[in-house]
């Protein structure tokens, strides 16, 4: 494998105008994935020729984008939808653009934005040979399983003019373990948070009148959990633990669409709680929840980067997540920015972490450090770290010839 150029070549590029094609399935901003997508197009827009490759999406932007309607045959299954939209992508897009940049796994890119840990992942964690075998197998078996492991191969087979960004370094160590690529050919492009959000005030009169709208108490604690997999995020943990310490005065408020409500319901209720939780559903402006927030908790089992844990913090919120080895947020965090979890899985020590928060000042010193750390942690940071690949990948195509190794 031939060891990528040195980026000390790239500076003639950085201010050449960019032609760059974005390939992603739904261009919405909800969803973790396509937030992100939305976030960092708006703001290439500014400066680059933009065109967005997809099969649905909302623009309110001022500035322009050109859409491409790529045809859904199948929304269902997803691996099916996802082969077709690998397909019709790599047909639609001509040799025109300086950049083609997918947050999809499709096999036609020169930069991707990996979200997620690999799907390889189900079978390489196995460490029984026995049972890492039967996986094998029942990949083998599997038409789904089948068409993600071919698709997640061919995205990640070394190539000398493209290059991936991973939105933490815990996926970035994830792909590096399951396909062995070099440190040179992934970037890292953390998610950012919205500067207004950090400069937006939460005064009493906007909190009260937002609380008032909620049904919930101007004195109440209001406690925060964001999340659209339950399961995945840790609510078990945290539902349990809250059960604990909840008394009067105590929201624990639960915003997403997460899986298996009912189930979670049926929990609240069984934990005496019911009074205490308020189930929001998808929120598409989250100021409107921060506002009425006291502490924002996060006990994921694995998350690969979210976004909500450093807005939380960019508003001002005390947070509670987990460690680094569960949350790519947490990679960030230190110096008591917020309270980490090392057990998340236990509802004891998210009942101890929430318990520390119930002394008002303590709140007050962790949210403004955490309000200091997401600073520097804004959607321009994120867009100018993916720029900065983008230019490589234009140095690479000038300097070195079109063909696989």
């Amino acid at each position: 494998m031939e060891e990528i150029q040195s980026h000390s070549n790239v500076s003639s590029h950085t201010h050449k105008r960019l032609k760059i094609a974005i390939l992603v399935r739904r261009f919405v901003t909800t969803g973790g994935m396509e937030r992100y997508c939305v976030e960092v197009t708006r703001r290439l827009a500014l400066k680059h020729e933009v065109h967005v490759f997809a099969q649905e999406w909302t623009w309110d932007g001022d500035k322009e984008i050109t859409f491409h309607k790529i045809p859904i045959f199948l929304r269902k299954p997803n691996f099916l939808n996802l082969l077709a939209f690998s397909y019709l992508t790599a047909r639609s897009i001509d040799d025109s653009f300086d950049i083609i940049h997918s947050h999809e796994r499709v096999i036609h890119f020169d930069a991707l934005t990996v979200h997620c840990p690999c799907f390889r992942t189900y079978i390489t964690e196995e460490k029984n040979a026995l049972k890492r075998m039967i996986k094998w197998l029942a990949v083998g078996i599997s038409p789904r399983k089948m068409a993600y492991l071919w698709l997640e191969d061919r995205q990640f087979r070394y190539k000398r003019n493209r290059l991936l960004l991973a939105v933490s370094e815990k996926i970035k160590k994830n792909v590096q373990e399951n396909y062995g690529l070099p440190d040179d050919y992934l970037g890292l492009a953390f998610p950012g948070v919205d500067e207004s959000l950090i400069s937006e005030e939460y005064n009493t009169e906007k909190r009260e009148t937002e609380r008032e709208k909620l049904g919930i108490g101007k004195d109440d604690l209001v406690i925060l959990f964001v999340g659209t997999e339950f399961k995945r995020k840790g609510l078990d943990a945290l539902l349990r633990g809250f059960s604990w310490i909840a008394g009067p005065g105590m929201r624990l408020v639960i915003v997403g669409g997460g899986e298996r409500k009912k189930r979670y319901r049926r929990l609240v209720k069984k934990l005496g709680i019911k009074e205490n939780v308020m189930f929001l559903g998808l929120i598409e402006d989250m100021k409107k929840i921060y506002a009425v927030s006291d502490i924002y908790v996060l006990p994921t089992l694995s998350e690969p980067a979210g976004m909500a844990p450093i807005e939380a913090m960019a508003a001002g919120i005390p947070t509670i997540i987990s460690s680094s080895i569960y949350a790519g947020s947490a990679e960030h965090i230190k110096n008591g920015e917020a309270l980490i979890l090392d057990s998340p899985d236990q509802p004891g020590q998210v009942a101890e972490a929430l318990s520390r928060l119930l002394d008002k000042n303590l709140r007050a010193d962790i949210g403004a450090r955490g309000r200091e750390l997401a600073r520097r942690l804004t959607w321009d940071k994120t867009t100018q770290d993916t720029l900065a690949v983008y230019h490589r990948i234009v140095h690479l195509k000038e300097s070195q010839p079109l063909f696989d190794p």
